[in-house]
Protein backbone atom coordinates (compact mmCIF):
# COMPACT_ATOMS: atom_id res chain seq x y z
CA UNK A 1 0.00 0.00 0.00
CA UNK A 2 1.64 3.29 -0.88
CA UNK A 3 -0.06 6.66 -1.26
CA UNK A 4 -3.24 5.12 -0.85
CA UNK A 5 -3.85 2.62 -2.83
CA UNK A 6 -2.91 -0.98 -3.48
CA UNK A 7 -0.47 -1.63 -5.88
CA UNK A 8 2.48 -3.86 -7.57
CA UNK A 9 5.42 -3.30 -6.43
CA UNK A 10 6.35 -3.20 -10.07
CA UNK A 11 4.60 -0.10 -9.53
CA UNK A 12 6.17 1.24 -6.50
CA UNK A 13 9.46 0.67 -8.20
CA UNK A 14 9.19 2.72 -11.81
CA UNK A 15 7.06 5.38 -9.75
CA UNK A 16 10.37 5.56 -7.53
CA UNK A 17 12.82 5.83 -9.71
CA UNK A 18 11.27 8.09 -12.65
CA UNK A 19 11.02 10.24 -9.72
CA UNK A 20 14.90 10.11 -8.60
CA UNK A 21 16.24 9.59 -12.30
CA UNK A 22 13.32 10.94 -14.58
CA UNK A 23 13.22 6.96 -15.82
CA UNK A 24 12.04 3.83 -15.38
CA UNK A 25 14.96 2.04 -15.93
CA UNK A 26 18.72 2.35 -15.21
CA UNK A 27 22.32 1.26 -16.14
CA UNK A 28 24.03 -1.08 -13.99
CA UNK A 29 27.67 -1.35 -13.30
CA UNK A 30 28.03 -3.93 -16.38
CA UNK A 31 26.45 -0.99 -18.66
CA UNK A 32 23.24 -3.20 -19.42
CA UNK A 33 19.43 -1.90 -18.87
CA UNK A 34 17.87 -3.02 -16.00
CA UNK A 35 13.85 -2.51 -15.27
CA UNK A 36 12.96 -0.60 -12.08
CA UNK A 37 12.38 -3.37 -9.90
CA UNK A 38 15.45 -4.45 -10.17
CA UNK A 39 16.84 -1.29 -8.80
CA UNK A 40 14.07 -1.18 -5.93
CA UNK A 41 15.53 -5.35 -4.76
CA UNK A 42 19.23 -3.70 -5.12
CA UNK A 43 18.07 -0.91 -2.68
CA UNK A 44 16.32 -3.33 -0.25
CA UNK A 45 18.53 -6.10 -0.63
CA UNK A 46 21.57 -4.97 -1.70
CA UNK A 47 21.69 -1.88 -0.44
CA UNK A 48 25.79 -1.61 -1.24
CA UNK A 49 25.80 -2.35 -4.70
CA UNK A 50 22.45 -0.23 -5.30
CA UNK A 51 24.82 2.60 -4.12
CA UNK A 52 26.49 2.56 -7.00
CA UNK A 53 23.71 2.50 -9.26
CA UNK A 54 23.71 5.93 -11.39
CA UNK A 55 20.48 6.66 -11.29
CA UNK A 56 20.22 10.41 -9.87
CA UNK A 57 19.62 13.41 -12.34
CA UNK A 58 21.35 16.38 -11.79
CA UNK A 59 21.74 18.45 -14.91
CA UNK A 60 22.01 22.10 -12.83
CA UNK A 61 25.67 23.15 -13.35
CA UNK A 62 25.95 25.44 -10.27
CA UNK A 63 24.70 21.94 -8.41
CA UNK A 64 27.11 19.82 -9.99
CA UNK A 65 30.06 22.38 -8.95
CA UNK A 66 28.71 22.43 -5.71
CA UNK A 67 28.81 19.01 -5.25
CA UNK A 68 32.27 18.92 -7.05
CA UNK A 69 30.96 16.57 -9.71
CA UNK A 70 31.75 16.91 -13.22
CA UNK A 71 29.01 16.54 -16.12
CA UNK A 72 28.72 13.94 -17.53
CA UNK A 73 26.24 11.68 -20.60
CA UNK A 74 23.04 11.23 -19.50
CA UNK A 75 23.90 13.69 -16.02
CA UNK A 76 23.35 10.43 -13.49
CA UNK A 77 25.30 10.05 -10.67
CA UNK A 78 24.94 7.13 -8.00
CA UNK A 79 24.27 7.44 -3.93
CA UNK A 80 27.64 7.07 -3.35
CA UNK A 81 28.94 10.06 -5.31
CA UNK A 82 26.39 11.97 -2.97
CA UNK A 83 26.95 10.58 0.28
CA UNK A 84 29.66 12.61 1.63
CA UNK A 85 27.68 15.96 0.61
CA UNK A 86 24.40 15.06 1.97
CA UNK A 87 25.46 17.57 4.84
CA UNK A 88 25.83 20.54 2.54
CA UNK A 89 22.55 19.51 0.57
CA UNK A 90 20.49 19.38 3.65
CA UNK A 91 21.75 22.36 4.68
CA UNK A 92 21.34 24.21 1.48
CA UNK A 93 17.84 22.81 1.71
CA UNK A 94 16.74 24.14 4.99
CA UNK A 95 18.06 27.47 4.34
CA UNK A 96 15.73 27.55 0.84
CA UNK A 97 12.68 26.09 2.96
CA UNK A 98 13.06 28.91 5.10
CA UNK A 99 12.13 31.05 2.29
CA UNK A 100 8.79 31.64 0.05
CA UNK A 101 9.10 29.33 -3.18
CA UNK A 102 8.61 31.98 -5.35
CA UNK A 103 11.75 34.11 -4.27
CA UNK A 104 13.77 30.77 -4.80
CA UNK A 105 16.51 30.55 -7.50
CA UNK A 106 17.08 27.60 -9.57
CA UNK A 107 20.02 26.55 -7.67
CA UNK A 108 17.67 26.36 -4.57
CA UNK A 109 15.03 24.50 -5.97
CA UNK A 110 17.11 21.61 -7.42
CA UNK A 111 18.69 21.58 -4.13
CA UNK A 112 15.48 20.86 -2.62
CA UNK A 113 14.89 18.69 -5.34
CA UNK A 114 18.10 16.75 -4.72
CA UNK A 115 17.65 16.17 -1.06
CA UNK A 116 13.66 14.39 -1.45
CA UNK A 117 15.28 12.03 -4.09
CA UNK A 118 17.90 11.13 -1.87
CA UNK A 119 15.33 11.09 1.11
CA UNK A 120 13.37 8.28 -1.35
CA UNK A 121 15.71 6.08 -1.63
CA UNK A 122 16.82 6.41 2.01
CA UNK A 123 13.12 5.97 2.87
CA UNK A 124 12.80 2.74 0.84
CA UNK A 125 15.59 1.43 2.56
CA UNK A 126 14.58 1.99 6.00
CA UNK A 127 11.24 0.60 5.18
CA UNK A 128 12.44 -2.80 4.11
CA UNK A 129 15.40 -2.93 6.72
CA UNK A 130 15.39 -5.29 9.63
CA UNK A 131 15.57 -4.19 12.96
CA UNK A 132 19.33 -5.07 14.25
CA UNK A 133 18.83 -5.35 18.36
CA UNK A 134 21.53 -6.01 20.27
CA UNK A 135 21.60 -9.74 23.15
CA UNK A 136 22.77 -7.86 25.87
CA UNK A 137 19.41 -7.01 27.57
CA UNK A 138 20.79 -3.53 28.79
CA UNK A 139 21.58 -2.60 25.13
CA UNK A 140 18.60 -4.20 23.50
CA UNK A 141 16.13 -1.86 25.13
CA UNK A 142 18.23 0.67 24.47
CA UNK A 143 18.39 -0.24 20.64
CA UNK A 144 14.45 -0.91 20.84
CA UNK A 145 13.52 2.50 21.99
CA UNK A 146 15.50 3.88 19.21
CA UNK A 147 13.83 1.58 16.76
CA UNK A 148 10.38 2.72 17.73
CA UNK A 149 11.45 6.20 17.57
CA UNK A 150 13.22 5.83 13.81
CA UNK A 151 9.63 4.03 12.97
CA UNK A 152 7.76 6.61 14.06
CA UNK A 153 9.79 9.21 12.49
CA UNK A 154 9.46 7.12 9.19
CA UNK A 155 5.33 6.85 9.93
CA UNK A 156 5.26 10.33 9.40
CA UNK A 157 6.49 10.23 5.79
CA UNK A 158 3.98 7.49 4.68
CA UNK A 159 6.24 5.04 3.21
CA UNK A 160 5.17 2.15 1.10
CA UNK A 161 3.58 -0.84 3.34
CA UNK A 162 4.19 -4.44 3.05
CA UNK A 163 2.79 -6.06 5.50
CA UNK A 164 -1.53 -6.72 5.53
CA UNK A 165 -3.29 -6.66 8.34
CA UNK A 166 -2.74 -10.18 10.62
CA UNK A 167 -3.59 -11.45 14.32
CA UNK A 168 -4.26 -8.20 16.43
CA UNK A 169 -2.92 -5.69 14.19
CA UNK A 170 -6.02 -3.90 11.87
CA UNK A 171 -4.09 -2.02 9.63
CA UNK A 172 -1.36 -2.85 6.32
CA UNK A 173 2.24 -2.02 8.04
CA UNK A 174 5.68 -1.36 6.70
CA UNK A 175 7.78 -4.46 6.81
CA UNK A 176 10.40 -2.81 9.37
CA UNK A 177 7.76 -2.19 11.85
CA UNK A 178 6.43 -5.19 11.33
CA UNK A 179 10.21 -6.65 12.21
CA UNK A 180 10.70 -4.97 14.54
CA UNK A 181 7.65 -5.94 16.58
CA UNK A 182 8.74 -9.81 16.12
CA UNK A 183 12.15 -8.81 17.34
CA UNK A 184 10.74 -7.25 20.50
CA UNK A 185 8.83 -10.07 21.30
CA UNK A 186 10.67 -12.70 24.01
CA UNK A 187 11.84 -15.66 22.18
CA UNK A 188 10.49 -13.77 18.45
CA UNK A 189 12.84 -16.39 17.05
CA UNK A 190 9.95 -19.32 17.95
CA UNK A 191 7.19 -16.67 18.09
CA UNK A 192 3.45 -17.99 16.57
CA UNK A 193 2.68 -14.48 15.73
CA UNK A 194 5.13 -13.56 12.82
CA UNK A 195 2.53 -12.47 9.95
CA UNK A 196 2.90 -14.47 7.21
CA UNK A 197 3.94 -11.73 4.83
CA UNK A 198 7.00 -10.97 7.25
CA UNK A 199 8.49 -14.33 6.79
CA UNK A 200 7.77 -14.57 2.90
CA UNK A 201 9.18 -11.00 2.35
CA UNK A 202 12.08 -11.85 4.17
CA UNK A 203 12.55 -15.03 2.68
CA UNK A 204 12.22 -12.90 -0.60
CA UNK A 205 15.06 -10.63 0.10
CA UNK A 206 17.40 -13.46 1.30
CA UNK A 207 16.94 -15.00 -1.92
CA UNK A 208 17.31 -12.08 -3.95
CA UNK A 209 20.59 -11.04 -2.12
CA UNK A 210 22.09 -14.91 -2.72
CA UNK A 211 21.39 -14.68 -6.39
CA UNK A 212 18.91 -17.74 -5.92
CA UNK A 213 16.40 -17.75 -8.72
CA UNK A 214 14.59 -20.62 -8.16
CA UNK A 215 14.07 -19.73 -4.52
CA UNK A 216 13.48 -16.50 -5.02
CA UNK A 217 10.90 -17.27 -7.80
CA UNK A 218 9.12 -20.14 -4.90
CA UNK A 219 9.06 -17.57 -2.46
CA UNK A 220 7.22 -15.09 -4.55
CA UNK A 221 5.08 -17.38 -6.11
CA UNK A 222 4.13 -18.83 -2.68
CA UNK A 223 3.14 -15.33 -1.01
CA UNK A 224 0.87 -14.61 -3.94
CA UNK A 225 -0.90 -18.30 -2.95
CA UNK A 226 -0.78 -17.11 0.50
CA UNK A 227 -2.90 -13.91 -0.24
CA UNK A 228 -5.07 -15.42 -3.00
CA UNK A 229 -5.94 -18.54 -0.13
CA UNK A 230 -6.32 -15.71 2.74
CA UNK A 231 -8.48 -12.80 3.31
CA UNK A 232 -5.70 -10.70 1.46
CA UNK A 233 -6.83 -7.87 3.29
CA UNK A 234 -8.62 -5.93 0.39
CA UNK A 235 -5.99 -7.08 -2.33
CA UNK A 236 -7.64 -7.83 -5.73
CA UNK A 237 -4.64 -9.76 -7.36
CA UNK A 238 -6.45 -9.86 -10.75
CA UNK A 239 -6.10 -6.25 -10.82
CA UNK A 240 -2.66 -5.91 -9.34
CA UNK A 241 -1.16 -8.56 -12.14
CA UNK A 242 -3.41 -6.25 -14.53
CA UNK A 243 -1.44 -3.06 -13.53
CA UNK A 244 1.72 -5.23 -13.00
CA UNK A 245 1.60 -6.24 -16.98
CA UNK A 246 -0.45 -3.10 -18.16
CA UNK A 247 3.06 -1.13 -16.78
CA UNK A 248 5.18 -3.75 -18.84
CA UNK A 249 3.49 -3.26 -22.35
CA UNK A 250 3.47 0.63 -21.54
CA UNK A 251 0.67 1.60 -24.40
CA UNK A 252 0.63 4.67 -24.42
CA UNK A 253 4.39 4.88 -25.35
CA UNK A 254 3.47 2.31 -28.09
CA UNK A 255 0.54 4.83 -28.90
CA UNK A 256 3.26 7.68 -29.06
CA UNK A 257 5.32 5.86 -31.41
CA UNK A 258 2.13 4.59 -33.94
CA UNK A 259 1.36 8.28 -34.19
CA UNK A 260 4.17 9.37 -35.27
CA UNK A 261 4.23 6.63 -38.04
CA UNK A 262 0.36 7.78 -39.14
CA UNK A 263 1.95 11.06 -39.44
CA UNK A 264 4.47 10.34 -41.42
CA UNK A 265 1.96 8.26 -43.98
CA UNK A 266 0.20 10.84 -44.13
CA UNK A 267 3.18 13.30 -44.90
CA UNK A 268 4.31 11.44 -47.16
CA UNK A 269 0.78 10.91 -49.22
CA UNK A 270 0.96 14.81 -50.26
CA UNK A 271 3.49 13.59 -52.26
CA UNK A 272 2.94 10.54 -53.98
CA UNK A 273 0.73 7.90 -53.85
CA UNK A 274 -2.08 10.24 -52.10
CA UNK A 275 -5.16 7.64 -51.87
CA UNK A 276 -3.81 4.45 -50.92
CA UNK A 277 -1.31 6.06 -48.55
CA UNK A 278 -3.93 8.88 -47.00
CA UNK A 279 -6.29 5.51 -46.63
CA UNK A 280 -3.08 3.89 -44.99
CA UNK A 281 -2.34 6.53 -42.19
CA UNK A 282 -6.26 6.76 -41.22
CA UNK A 283 -6.15 2.74 -40.50
CA UNK A 284 -2.38 3.76 -38.77
CA UNK A 285 -4.88 6.11 -36.66
CA UNK A 286 -7.56 4.16 -36.17
CA UNK A 287 -5.55 1.33 -34.86
CA UNK A 288 -3.53 3.44 -33.05
CA UNK A 289 -6.88 5.37 -31.70
CA UNK A 290 -7.82 1.60 -30.35
CA UNK A 291 -4.84 0.74 -28.47
CA UNK A 292 -5.07 4.19 -26.86
CA UNK A 293 -8.98 3.39 -25.95
CA UNK A 294 -8.00 0.59 -24.26
CA UNK A 295 -5.14 2.00 -22.51
CA UNK A 296 -7.81 4.27 -20.84
CA UNK A 297 -10.21 1.69 -20.01
CA UNK A 298 -7.29 -0.33 -18.44
CA UNK A 299 -6.65 2.60 -16.10
CA UNK A 300 -10.71 3.14 -15.23
CA UNK A 301 -10.44 -0.92 -14.55
CA UNK A 302 -6.65 0.26 -12.01
CA UNK A 303 -8.26 2.77 -10.39
CA UNK A 304 -12.17 2.32 -10.09
CA UNK A 305 -12.48 5.97 -11.13
CA UNK A 306 -14.07 8.09 -14.04
CA UNK A 307 -10.86 8.39 -17.03
CA UNK A 308 -9.56 12.43 -15.63
CA UNK A 309 -8.50 12.77 -11.64
CA UNK A 310 -5.61 14.70 -12.29
CA UNK A 311 -3.12 16.37 -14.63
CA UNK A 312 -1.70 13.23 -16.45
CA UNK A 313 -5.37 11.50 -17.03
CA UNK A 314 -6.23 14.70 -18.33
CA UNK A 315 -3.73 14.74 -20.94
CA UNK A 316 -4.09 11.28 -21.63
CA UNK A 317 -7.85 11.51 -22.37
CA UNK A 318 -7.40 15.31 -23.92
CA UNK A 319 -5.40 13.10 -26.70
CA UNK A 320 -8.14 10.17 -26.97
CA UNK A 321 -10.99 13.43 -27.20
CA UNK A 322 -8.76 15.27 -30.13
CA UNK A 323 -8.14 11.67 -32.13
CA UNK A 324 -11.35 10.94 -31.83
CA UNK A 325 -12.76 14.01 -33.22
CA UNK A 326 -9.54 14.01 -36.13
CA UNK A 327 -10.59 10.62 -37.19
CA UNK A 328 -14.41 12.01 -37.42
CA UNK A 329 -13.20 14.89 -39.59
CA UNK A 330 -11.07 12.39 -41.92
CA UNK A 331 -14.16 9.99 -42.24
CA UNK A 332 -16.15 13.36 -43.81
CA UNK A 333 -13.61 14.89 -45.97
CA UNK A 334 -11.49 12.24 -46.46
CA UNK A 335 -8.24 15.03 -47.19
CA UNK A 336 -5.92 13.74 -45.03
CA UNK A 337 -6.63 16.73 -42.47
CA UNK A 338 -8.08 14.38 -39.96
CA UNK A 339 -4.99 12.04 -39.72
CA UNK A 340 -2.94 15.04 -39.03
CA UNK A 341 -4.88 16.94 -36.19
CA UNK A 342 -4.86 13.32 -34.92
CA UNK A 343 -1.63 11.91 -34.99
CA UNK A 344 -0.24 15.55 -34.26
CA UNK A 345 -2.91 15.87 -31.62
CA UNK A 346 -2.58 12.08 -29.97
CA UNK A 347 1.32 12.12 -29.70
CA UNK A 348 1.82 15.92 -28.53
CA UNK A 349 -0.92 15.18 -25.57
CA UNK A 350 0.70 11.54 -24.72
CA UNK A 351 4.63 13.48 -24.26
CA UNK A 352 2.80 16.04 -22.20
CA UNK A 353 1.22 13.33 -19.89
CA UNK A 354 4.98 11.13 -20.16
CA UNK A 355 6.28 14.92 -18.77
CA UNK A 356 3.49 15.42 -16.09
CA UNK A 357 4.05 11.31 -15.03
CA UNK A 358 7.48 12.60 -13.14
CA UNK A 359 6.01 13.22 -9.76
CA UNK A 360 5.11 9.94 -9.51
CA UNK A 361 2.07 7.73 -9.24
CA UNK A 362 -0.08 8.91 -11.84
CA UNK A 363 -3.24 6.69 -10.22
CA UNK A 364 -2.68 8.06 -6.65
CA UNK A 365 -5.87 8.44 -4.32
CA UNK A 366 -7.56 11.43 -4.95
CA UNK A 367 -8.30 14.85 -2.76
CA UNK A 368 -11.28 14.50 -0.59
CA UNK A 369 -12.67 17.31 -2.35
CA UNK A 370 -12.25 15.39 -5.85
CA UNK A 371 -13.17 12.00 -4.55
CA UNK A 372 -16.91 12.36 -5.76
CA UNK A 373 -17.38 9.58 -8.85
CA UNK A 374 -20.57 11.43 -10.34
CA UNK A 375 -18.69 14.50 -10.94
CA UNK A 376 -15.90 12.84 -11.79
CA UNK A 377 -17.61 11.52 -14.43
CA UNK A 378 -19.72 14.39 -15.60
CA UNK A 379 -18.28 17.57 -14.93
CA UNK A 380 -14.68 16.45 -15.69
CA UNK A 381 -14.85 14.23 -18.49
CA UNK A 382 -17.77 17.72 -20.13
CA UNK A 383 -14.43 20.32 -19.10
CA UNK A 384 -12.13 18.44 -21.06
CA UNK A 385 -13.75 17.29 -23.89
CA UNK A 386 -14.20 21.38 -24.36
CA UNK A 387 -10.47 21.45 -24.12
CA UNK A 388 -10.17 18.79 -26.30
CA UNK A 389 -12.27 20.07 -28.96
CA UNK A 390 -11.02 24.07 -28.32
CA UNK A 391 -7.58 22.43 -29.07
CA UNK A 392 -8.62 20.57 -32.25
CA UNK A 393 -10.06 24.19 -33.43
CA UNK A 394 -6.55 25.53 -32.86
CA UNK A 395 -4.46 22.84 -34.55
CA UNK A 396 -6.91 23.36 -37.36
CA UNK A 397 -6.23 27.45 -37.31
CA UNK A 398 -2.64 26.10 -36.91
CA UNK A 399 -2.82 23.82 -40.15
CA UNK A 400 -4.36 27.03 -42.00
CA UNK A 401 -2.20 29.75 -41.68
CA UNK A 402 1.05 27.87 -42.11
CA UNK A 403 -0.14 25.86 -44.99
CA UNK A 404 -1.45 29.08 -46.81
CA UNK A 405 1.52 30.89 -45.88
CA UNK A 406 4.14 28.87 -45.80
CA UNK A 407 3.34 26.35 -48.65
CA UNK A 408 1.39 26.44 -52.19
CA UNK A 409 -0.98 23.58 -51.22
CA UNK A 410 -3.53 26.19 -49.60
CA UNK A 411 -6.45 25.71 -52.62
CA UNK A 412 -9.61 27.83 -52.52
CA UNK A 413 -11.67 24.56 -51.75
CA UNK A 414 -9.05 23.15 -49.15
CA UNK A 415 -9.03 26.32 -47.36
CA UNK A 416 -13.47 25.76 -47.16
CA UNK A 417 -13.02 22.75 -45.92
CA UNK A 418 -10.79 23.88 -43.24
CA UNK A 419 -12.90 26.89 -42.69
CA UNK A 420 -15.74 24.31 -41.80
CA UNK A 421 -13.82 21.45 -39.79
CA UNK A 422 -13.12 24.72 -37.59
CA UNK A 423 -16.74 25.90 -37.40
CA UNK A 424 -17.48 22.36 -36.52
CA UNK A 425 -15.42 21.63 -33.95
CA UNK A 426 -16.14 25.07 -32.76
CA UNK A 427 -19.43 23.98 -31.77
CA UNK A 428 -19.05 21.22 -30.11
CA UNK A 429 -16.11 22.79 -28.18
CA UNK A 430 -18.69 25.56 -27.04
CA UNK A 431 -21.76 22.94 -26.01
CA UNK A 432 -19.00 20.55 -23.84
CA UNK A 433 -17.33 23.76 -22.40
CA UNK A 434 -20.30 25.55 -21.04
CA UNK A 435 -22.13 22.05 -20.34
CA UNK A 436 -18.69 21.21 -18.31
CA UNK A 437 -18.71 24.79 -16.51
CA UNK A 438 -21.93 24.51 -15.59
CA UNK A 439 -21.65 21.24 -13.84
CA UNK A 440 -18.71 22.51 -12.17
CA UNK A 441 -21.01 25.38 -10.28
CA UNK A 442 -23.57 22.57 -9.56
CA UNK A 443 -20.57 20.80 -7.95
CA UNK A 444 -19.32 23.59 -6.28
CA UNK A 445 -22.72 24.22 -4.90
CA UNK A 446 -22.96 20.74 -3.20
CA UNK A 447 -19.11 20.82 -2.09
CA UNK A 448 -18.96 24.30 -1.44
CA UNK A 449 -22.92 25.74 -0.84
CA UNK A 450 -22.24 28.44 -3.47
CA UNK A 451 -22.58 27.82 -7.58
CA UNK A 452 -20.23 31.04 -8.66
CA UNK A 453 -17.10 32.17 -6.93
CA UNK A 454 -14.72 33.75 -9.26
CA UNK A 455 -11.98 31.04 -8.47
CA UNK A 456 -9.44 31.10 -10.58
CA UNK A 457 -9.86 28.17 -12.15
CA UNK A 458 -13.45 28.81 -12.82
CA UNK A 459 -12.76 31.81 -14.10
CA UNK A 460 -10.56 29.84 -16.70
CA UNK A 461 -12.96 28.16 -17.64
CA UNK A 462 -15.53 30.87 -17.92
CA UNK A 463 -12.64 32.36 -20.45
CA UNK A 464 -12.93 29.68 -22.56
CA UNK A 465 -16.68 29.76 -22.76
CA UNK A 466 -16.71 33.39 -24.23
CA UNK A 467 -14.01 32.80 -26.17
CA UNK A 468 -15.61 30.16 -28.05
CA UNK A 469 -18.90 32.25 -27.97
CA UNK A 470 -16.76 35.30 -29.52
CA UNK A 471 -15.35 33.32 -32.02
CA UNK A 472 -18.95 31.56 -33.24
CA UNK A 473 -20.79 35.29 -33.26
CA UNK A 474 -17.67 36.97 -35.24
CA UNK A 475 -18.61 34.10 -37.81
CA UNK A 476 -22.32 34.63 -37.91
CA UNK A 477 -21.96 38.39 -37.71
CA UNK A 478 -19.64 38.12 -40.77
CA UNK A 479 -16.77 40.05 -38.74
CA UNK A 480 -14.52 37.15 -39.90
CA UNK A 481 -14.07 34.68 -42.49
CA UNK A 482 -12.33 32.11 -43.60
CA UNK A 483 -8.82 33.66 -42.51
CA UNK A 484 -9.80 35.35 -39.62
CA UNK A 485 -11.88 32.63 -37.80
CA UNK A 486 -8.45 30.18 -38.04
CA UNK A 487 -6.32 33.02 -36.45
CA UNK A 488 -9.32 33.40 -33.34
CA UNK A 489 -9.19 29.83 -33.36
CA UNK A 490 -5.98 29.64 -32.52
CA UNK A 491 -5.67 32.42 -29.77
CA UNK A 492 -7.82 29.70 -28.17
CA UNK A 493 -5.23 27.45 -27.64
CA UNK A 494 -3.99 30.29 -25.03
CA UNK A 495 -7.36 30.36 -23.64
CA UNK A 496 -7.55 26.86 -23.09
CA UNK A 497 -4.20 26.49 -22.11
CA UNK A 498 -3.88 28.73 -19.36
CA UNK A 499 -7.14 27.14 -17.79
CA UNK A 500 -5.55 23.50 -17.97
CA UNK A 501 -2.33 25.06 -16.61
CA UNK A 502 -1.76 28.57 -15.88
CA UNK A 503 -4.26 28.77 -12.98
CA UNK A 504 -2.82 26.38 -11.35
CA UNK A 505 0.53 27.71 -11.04
CA UNK A 506 -1.11 30.99 -9.15
CA UNK A 507 -1.28 28.72 -6.17
CA UNK A 508 -4.54 30.15 -4.86
CA UNK A 509 -8.23 29.35 -4.46
CA UNK A 510 -10.06 26.15 -4.07
CA UNK A 511 -8.63 24.48 -7.44
CA UNK A 512 -4.91 25.04 -6.29
CA UNK A 513 -3.75 21.52 -6.07
CA UNK A 514 -2.53 21.07 -9.39
CA UNK A 515 0.72 23.11 -9.26
CA UNK A 516 2.98 21.84 -11.40
CA UNK A 517 6.66 22.51 -10.86
CA UNK A 518 8.61 24.00 -14.35
CA UNK A 519 5.32 24.21 -16.61
CA UNK A 520 5.12 27.85 -16.02
CA UNK A 521 7.77 28.60 -18.91
CA UNK A 522 6.52 25.84 -21.10
CA UNK A 523 3.27 27.12 -20.92
CA UNK A 524 4.86 31.00 -21.92
CA UNK A 525 6.58 29.69 -24.46
CA UNK A 526 3.76 27.85 -25.93
CA UNK A 527 1.84 31.01 -25.41
CA UNK A 528 4.50 32.71 -27.39
CA UNK A 529 4.67 30.17 -29.81
CA UNK A 530 0.84 30.75 -30.25
CA UNK A 531 1.30 34.42 -30.30
CA UNK A 532 3.30 33.94 -33.31
CA UNK A 533 1.32 31.90 -35.67
CA UNK A 534 -1.08 34.31 -35.28
CA UNK A 535 0.94 37.24 -35.89
CA UNK A 536 1.94 34.89 -39.33
CA UNK A 537 -1.87 34.47 -39.96
CA UNK A 538 -2.10 38.24 -40.07
CA UNK A 539 0.28 39.14 -42.60
CA UNK A 540 -1.36 40.66 -45.98
CA UNK A 541 -2.63 37.87 -48.00
CA UNK A 542 0.13 39.50 -50.75
CA UNK A 543 2.64 37.44 -48.47
CA UNK A 544 0.36 33.98 -48.50
CA UNK A 545 2.47 32.02 -50.88
CA UNK A 546 -1.03 29.46 -51.72
CA UNK A 547 -2.49 33.05 -52.11
CA UNK A 548 -0.07 34.26 -54.90
CA UNK A 549 0.24 31.27 -56.74
CA UNK A 550 -3.76 31.14 -56.44
CA UNK A 551 -3.79 34.81 -58.33
CA UNK A 552 -1.11 33.79 -60.59
CA UNK A 553 -3.19 30.82 -61.77
CA UNK A 554 -6.60 32.80 -62.33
Amino acid sequence: VFQGRIEPIDTLARNSLRIISDRQTFIDGDGRRQPAIRWLLDVIAKPEIAAEHRVFRIEYPEVLSALELEARKGFRYSYAELEAHKAEIAKEARLARAHESALLSVYQKKMVELEGKLGLQEMLVRSFARPKLRSEPEYRNVDLRMALQEQDLLDQQMPPLAIPPHDNVDAWTTFARAGLRDASQPGSGESTTVPAALSSWQAIFEAYAGDDAQRFNGEVAGYLASLEAGSNAGVDLARTNFEAAFNNFEPFYQACVLYVISFLLTAVSWLVWSRPLNRAAFWAVAFTFTLHTVAVLARIYISGRPPVTNLYSSAVFIGWGSVLLGLLLESVYRIGIGNVIASVAGFVTLLIAHFLAGGGDTLAVLQAVLDTQFWLATHVVCITLGYATTYVAGLLGILYIVRGVLTPTLQPSTGKDLSRMIYGTLCFAIFFSFVGTVLGGLWADDSWGRFWGWDPKENGALMIVLWNALVLHARWGRLVQDRGLAVLAVAGNIAVSWSWFGVNELGVGLHSYGFTEGVLKSLALFIASQLVIIAIGLLPLKWWWSQRRHSAAA
